[in-house]
């Protein structure tokens, strides 16, 4: 006897919702006059051509396949440093750069606030020594990385590392190629980064993005970020509309600093693939061709380069569940499949143990193998848009540009992004959409399947699979944690201090002259400045306190250099 909840879904006969996850509306079918209205030029076009809603090359993946990448940080730079060699050799070819929840915030690890999570979720990357080992062996002027953290000081700090260690190389920073998924908004609407109060966010932001387009022009500086709202609750609608209102503002903010959209080049968005297939790939094709335009009508885009967004994905790591794990694959496949229908650049793929504890290798390479059946077997990327034309595709992707605009235009009447974050409003809609959420898996009105659906008596948590049994995550022991506090005060005290006050200074009088100081920062972390040390430097140019928790004092040397 099945459980009542398990036999009404299998014997139902029939779907329980009409619309999409985001709320749209649909019919039972679409033909030619649900799409009457749409020109094939102005609003498709072919692949290649603008407004690029078709994929931004002729051929698409035929010569030139999206950049397969997942997050690898372990506690260690050792530990993460052999995965990256391992992964590489298996195809992974996006490195994806991350660090433990305290230096995301913009401290170190000797600080009081770093202890708990000191090590979780990444390496403790304080200083350049941190990265060399991390990054030994692996080349910076061939490979693709991309700089997933959450506060506006790890993009500055870490894209620092990185042209440091180039150049203590002898090596041409021009060759440096990948992103920052750097994005003022969603480091405080979604993590509250304390590092900086937002009005110095905007401008670490363009600092960091002015400098990398005039010295790293491979480099992608920002890339508005929809998967981490769309984790805390946005729909499809609202992830891609707040990313097109960042990718606006930072872009006129870059403008009033002489560097016009044509110099800067293609836009870069980060977003989620979620489960619902369709609405997916219509966001992906949408996404370029909303940016085409804004890129071309407002910003006074002209050339077909400036006009492009190249999109990198993160598929939904909130849609998996631990309940019925081997599902995951199911969800993860189908999300992919999603990704390469909707003509992504760049992906992310969740690991199918991900909800029960850290990836394990073999969930990492099925990651990379599903992509790589999809592209050798299944034959997927063969054709550039291949649902292109679909009445149904077609008049959803019409459909969600309409609403993509209404939010856009709701976003402007408050006053734009900025205003929008600082006064609240922002987290109220995320909320409102999440509560939606809650009350549709409540009301079964949105099914996951074997949490409350398709259950079974003898599966109330659904087994665990051998492959992905043993990934529970171990948290950093004491002793480790110790030896970290102590491994930083030895380096604290092995720079040459001299050396370390005169650059501090520089870091200091260009942040409070209103410089751009990525260069300061750069000559900095040469020397030995520490990212908890560049934060409070950057803090005390602006007039503020050294600390963002408020509980260590300014050290002695930053006192001795900047005069205080």
């Amino acid at each position: 006897m099945e459980p009542k909840e398990t036999r009404v879904d299998r014997l139902a006969g029939h779907m329980v919702r009409t619309e999409t996850q985001s709320g749209i509306e649909l019919e039972t079918s679409y033909g030619p006059d649900d799409i009457g209205h749409l020109s094939y030029e102005e609003d498709m076009g072919d692949p290649g051509a603008y407004p690029f809603l078709r994929g931004i090359y002729p051929e698409m993946y035929r010569n030139r396949l999206w950049l397969k990448s997942f997050i690898v940080s372990y506690a260690t730079a050792e530990e993460t440093n052999q995965a990256f060699r391992e992964y590489i050799a298996n195809g992974m070819t996006d490195l994806r750069l991350l660090c433990d929840l305290p230096t995301q915030s913009g401290i170190d690890p000797d600080h009081p606030s770093a202890w708990n999570s000191m090590m979780c979720g990444g390496v403790a990357t304080y200083a350049l020594p941190v990265y060399e080992e991390m990054l030994a062996g692996l080349p910076l002027g061939e490979a693709v990385f991309e700089l997933a953290h959450a506060g506006m000081s790890s993009f500055i700090y870490f894209y620092g590392l990185l042209v440091a260690m180039m150049e203590g190389r002898g090596m041409d920073i021009r060759r440096l190629r990948g992103n920052s998924i750097n994005d003022p908004i969603r480091s405080k609407l979604v993590y509250g980064c304390p590092d900086f109060p937002t009005d110095i966010d905007r401008r670490i932001c363009l600092d960091h993005i002015e400098f990398s387009a005039r010295n790293t022009p491979s480099w992608r500086p920002v890339a508005p970020n929809g998967v981490d709202p769309c984790q805390g609750g946005m729909d499809a609608v609202r992830e891609l509309g707040g990313c097109l209102a960042v990718a606006t503002v930072v872009m006129e903010d870059l403008q009033k600093r002489g560097v016009g959209i044509d110099e800067y080049g293609p836009m870069v968005f980060s977003l989620d693939a979620e489960s619902d297939f369709f609405e997916t790939i219509a966001k992906f094709r949408l996404a370029r061709k909303m940016w085409a335009m804004i890129a071309r009508e407002k910003l006074g885009a002209r050339t077909e380069r400036a006009m492009q967004l190249k999109i990198g994905i993160r598929t939904s790591g909130l849609s998996l569940t631990h309940q019925k794990p081997l599902n995951n694959a199911a969800r993860v496949t189908l999300q992919i499949l999603s990704c390469v229908l909707g003509g992504v650049n760049s992906l992310d793929a969740s690991s199918i143990d991900e909800a029960v504890g850290l990836p394990s290798p073999e969930a990492r390479l099925f990651n990379l193998d599903t992509q790589h059946i999809i592209t050798h077997e299944a034959n997927i990327p063969l054709v550039a848009d291949p649902l292109g034309g679909s009445y149904y595709l077609e008049w959803l992707t019409s459909r969600m540009e309409s609403d993509v605009n209404a939010y856009l235009d709701e976003i402007a009447s408050r006053g734009g992004i900025y205003a929008c974050l600082e006064s609240g409003w922002l987290n109220q809609v995320m909320e409102a959409c999440r509560l939606k959420v809650q009350r549709e898996k409540a009301e079964g009105k949105r099914l996951i399947v074997g949490v409350n659906a398709f259950r079974s008596e003898d599966d109330k948590e659904g087994p665990i699979n051998e492959a992905i049994r043993d990934v529970a995550y171990k948290p950093p022991s004491i002793a480790m944690r110790e030896e970290r506090v102590r491994e930083v005060t030895r380096y604290k005290a092995s720079r040459d201090m001299e050396r370390l006050k005169a650059l501090t200074l520089d870091l200091f009088q260009a942040t409070k002259e209103g410089r751009n100081v990525q260069r300061a920062v750069i000559e900095a972390a040469k020397a030995g400045l520490t990212l908890g040390e560049c934060v409070g430097v950057i803090r005390l140019g602006y007039g503020i306190e050294y600390d963002p928790f408020n509980q260590v004092g300014t050290p002695d040397f930053v006192l001795a250099a900047v005069g205080a």
